[in-house]
């Protein structure tokens, strides 16, 4: 088989490394934005987003301020609201 000529030859691609690829938003300054449920859909999906029953969602967001809330932030009520000690 021939060789091919220099002018055929492409160069490698570039390998950018990949934690640049991951942190490339945050060093642009650009952050995602998570989504927000209420507190009735977080009730109704409780067991298959934090595997607990729904009746703990409602005691962990009691009281709570907030009105619309993350995953993130619904499932650290949820941690505190299990490890709570009982009177």
């Amino acid at each position: 088989m021939p060789r091919p000529r220099k002018s055929e030859v492409q160069p490698p691609p570039a390998q950018v490394p990949g934690d640049a690829l991951e942190s490339a938003p945050a060093a642009a300054g650009l952050e995602t934005a998570e989504t927000r449920y209420t507190a009735e859909s977080l009730r109704r999906n409780a067991r298959e987003l934090f595997r607990v029953n729904p009746e703990v969602v409602d005691g962990a967001l009691y009281g709570a301020s907030a009105h619309e809330l993350t995953i993130a932030e619904a499932q650290a009520l949820i941690k505190a609201y299990m490890q709570r000690e009982v009177r």
